[in-house]
């Protein structure tokens, strides 16, 4: 498996374990997280449990039937690739605050926030993977029913000394709005020689398995500097980069949701 493929699938474990635990976060707009029900403390932490111990089956009797993902995910193919990721990340850490939580109805939402990091060995070199995923979950009757992602950002670095970069991108747009993609390396340049190459892709259960592969150029600048335009339609839209140096890799994704407000 490759850089690109595995980065998705880790931000799909980022996804996938927001709704793992929690931690304490604050938010003054909704209700704090020291209030939220000990229904919903007990049933996260169950979660919790169930995927620590890589319990594929006890995790996904948490998950309704009708579960409905912003992605376009089901409860069934959310349970393959969860059991895939568990597979290449034996090992993983999270940590997730609870940011807040309202109860609208017979359903309780939490949104929260989870930072992932993970470790592998990758085509005989280390590399290391970073997230952040925003999210609200909804449950019902004690199972999540719907979870809508509001923001993420993904990062995988391998080498030595893979370039520090920083991305400059909106998280929300307007449709056929146009916007700058930039991802800049804060190291010196020097000598060397960069190599890089950028991706655009709607994003949608298929390309979690399917997604798109780089074509790398030669970077005259310090970095990828694009202007882009935004989908038509309304949706989410992964915006992704690799730098490639001689002595390591940085590969950088961001979510950006299309909306007509």
């Amino acid at each position: 498996m490759g850089y690109w493929q595995s980065v998705k699938r880790f931000s799909l474990m980022a996804i996938a374990t927001t709704a793992l635990t929690f931690g304490t976060g604050l938010r003054s707009d909704a209700n704090t997280p020291n209030t939220a029900p000990q229904s919903l403390i007990t049933l996260l932490n169950s979660i919790e449990t169930a995927a620590n111990n890589h319990e594929l089956e006890t995790t996904l009797g948490f998950y309704s039937d009708t579960f409905q993902h912003s992605d376009g995910l089901s409860r069934a193919s959310y349970g393959e690739f969860l059991a895939e990721l568990w597979q290449d990340y034996p090992r993983m850490e999270y940590d997730i605050e609870l940011l807040s939580w309202e109860q609208d109805g017979d359903r309780l939402m939490a949104e929260t926030e989870t930072k992932t990091r993970g470790i592998r060995k990758l085509e005989g070199r280390w590399s290391h993977l970073h997230s952040t995923v925003r999210s609200k979950q909804y449950f019902e009757n004690g199972q999540l029913v719907q979870q809508e992602i509001l923001s993420e950002s993904s990062e995988l670095t391998s080498g030595d000394n893979p370039p520090s970069v920083r991305v400059l991108i909106p998280e929300t747009v307007k449709p056929k709005e146009d916007f700058g993609f930039d991802v800049i390396v804060n190291d010196p340049l020097g000598d060397e020689i960069l190599l890089g190459g950028a991706t655009e892709e709607i994003i949608g259960e298929g390309t979690y398995s399917n997604p798109e592969n780089f074509e790398l150029d030669i970077l005259p600048a310090g970095g990828i500097f694009k202007r882009v335009e935004a989908p038509e339609e309304v949706g989410d839209v992964w915006y992704s980069a690799i730098i490639v140096r001689s002595d390591g890799i940085t590969l950088v994704s961001r979510r950006v949701k299309v909306q007509d407000t």
